[in-house]
């Protein structure tokens, strides 16, 4: 005889207790708003019912009279405001915080669908809502280097968001009582302003759900040189000169004892050439040279280098150099072999006054007919297969580099800009100002890949892209029809920009400052929020070649 049992659906209780286990016994709202946050995001969006509150929605402040949206944006200030001082005082909440969170106990135990069913739901749908915004709007400017918005009597709050953001093994989150495993939130920098998502009701807060990458907030308080600037001055360093197709080779990536692969796969590896990187250190210090004759002494802020563009070795030597310029390093290197002897393909950034920071490609480059073809290494690999890059890909994480109070960066590595996921998902939530992607690939003309998916988070969520190949690897890329255009390098695109901009390094020049400028936009939340033109948005103002 067939039994059935019969499934049971998720309540809201067992949801938040999911997210913060100590509320199964204690049910008292949590002080910090991330954590008030998270839990409330996540609610809408387990449930949906975002939506169906926004359909309806009409705030109201203490005075129950509807509001405006200008209003709305003042009175979610002033409650965000007085919680960030009762945080501070009492390690508590405003009155009108606790009242909300009342309304979301006494519904405990109603399935979280019933958010979106009928008056009564919708009306705790907008709760829910409403508690949200007011704990993104108490955790305006946290995790902004060089925030200046807070009081003097608010410095403690900020203290500890920044004690919060401290990464380790687990990488970066805000809350405090809620768990890295369960649910994570991290600060904000852009609101999309097309379509609706729920990275559209926040303005200073996301959550990121998900653990197969770790994020890494880095505050940057010793780099202080731009702090007070609103410009950025970036030297770009295509290199290698040549790449040749002797460098790639295919590679045994299983172990003796695993599986075969299917014959028609094959896996490559690509290294440098030993005598390229030997001219490079003593090219670099001649560039910084002629850069500074070129924009003025120590005007260079950031040095990128593309992907897979030099070793380790090379990038040691050439780090102390740039350091003592007080400029960034951002390059593309080929690792030491990771576990089971897997080559690593990575980012190293150093900072001046931090530790380097290491993050490592999250996709293998597939190489089909058409892509050895074009790169003319048939000798090295056979067209009728496809080809996997040999990588390690574990270890994943992705770094946010906040700056300067208008400025969070994130670097990208090839393939990882045209994948939604794990990095995109990340990318999309935080919405940093400046994302730098580098790549081993051909001309960044504005009808290749690349451009596509610049465009893409240029339109959602409104950062600023820059693509960057070496002119060795662009010189191979020969296309069987019409010129190869090989000398455009880089690539440019931001909201602001109707097209993306080709940015091509001159014969006879070695590389390629470019300069951005911050201008700011307002942006709104789908709850009708202004951010009274805080979004920052770096914009192209300048392109020098270099020749040394």
């Amino acid at each position: 005889m067939d039994t059935k049992t019969t499934p049971q659906r998720l309540t809201i209780g067992e949801h938040l207790v999911y997210a913060l286990p100590r509320l199964r016994a204690n049910k008292k709202v949590p002080s910090w708003p991330p954590d008030v946050f998270a839990l409330c995001v996540s609610l809408l969006q387990k449930s949906g019912s975002y939506l169906c509150a926004l359909n309806e929605w009409s705030p109201q402040g203490s005075n129950q009279s509807y509001l405006n949206s200008g209003e709305w944006t003042d009175y979610t200030e002033k409650i965000g405001a007085k919680w960030r001082l009762t945080w501070i005082r009492r390690r508590s909440v405003p009155f009108h915080v606790e009242e909300l969170w009342r309304k979301i106990v006494r519904a405990w135990n109603d399935p979280t669908q019933s958010l979106l069913t009928g008056p009564k739901g919708r009306a705790l749908g907008a709760v829910v809502l409403e508690l949200a915004v007011l704990a993104d709007a108490a955790s305006v400017g946290v995790g902004v280097a060089g925030y200046t918005g807070q009081t003097a009597s608010e410095q403690d709050f900020y203290n500890q968001a920044d004690k919060a953001l401290e990464y380790d093994s687990d990488g970066s989150s805000l809350c405090c009582e809620i768990d890295k495993s369960r649910l994570r939130v991290l600060p904000k920098m852009h609101t999309p302003q097309n379509g609706l998502t729920i990275r559209s009701l926040s303005m200073h807060l996301a959550l990121c759900q998900g653990h197969d990458i770790t994020p890494l907030w880095v505050l940057s308080g010793a780099w202080s040189k731009p702090l007070l600037t609103s410009s950025l001055n970036l030297l770009l360093v295509p290199w290698p000169e040549h790449v040749r197709p002797s460098q790639f080779a295919e590679s045994a990536a299983l172990p003796a004892n695993s599986p075969s692969a299917p014959s028609q796969y094959g896996f490559f590896s690509y290294s440098p050439s030993p005598a390229s990187e030997q001219n490079l250190v003593n090219r670099i210090h001649k560039l910084l040279l002629a850069t500074e004759e070129l924009i003025g002494k120590e005007r260079i802020d950031v040095v990128v280098l593309p992907e897979l563009s030099i070793t380790q070795s090379t990038y040691e030597e050439i780090s102390p150099a740039i350091q003592a310029k007080k400029a960034l390093l951002i390059a593309g290197v080929v690792g030491e072999h990771g576990r089971d002897k897997r080559p690593v393909n990575q980012v190293l950034c150093d900072v001046p006054g931090l530790k380097q920071l290491r993050q490592r490609k999250h996709h293998r480059w597939c190489l089909d007919r058409s892509q050895i073809e074009q790169y003319g290494i048939g000798s090295q690999l056979n067209p009728e297969m496809t080809w996997w890059e040999h990588l390690d890909l574990r270890d994943r994480n992705i770094s946010f580099l906040s700056l300067m109070p208008w400025l969070v960066l994130s670097v990208l590595i090839c393939e990882d800009l045209a994948r939604p996921d794990p990095a995109g998902d990340l990318i999309r939530a935080v919405g940093p100002n400046l994302v730098i992607t580098l790549l081993m690939d051909g001309p960044q003309i504005k009808e290749r890949w690349s451009a596509r998916y610049a465009t893409t988070l240029a339109d959602d969520p409104g950062s600023s892209v820059l693509t960057l190949t070496s002119i060795g690897m662009s010189s191979l890329s020969r296309p069987f029809a019409g010129p190869s255009r090989s000398r455009v390098v880089a690539l440019w695109k931001d909201a602001k920009r109707s097209a993306p901009v080709e940015i091509e390094l001159p014969e006879g020049y070695d590389g390629l400052v470019l300069s951005l400028t911050a201008r700011w936009f307002e942006e709104y939340t789908a709850d009708g929020r202004s951010d009274h033109k805080s979004a920052s948005h770096p914009v192209l103002s300048g392109i020098h070649p270099v020749r040394i």
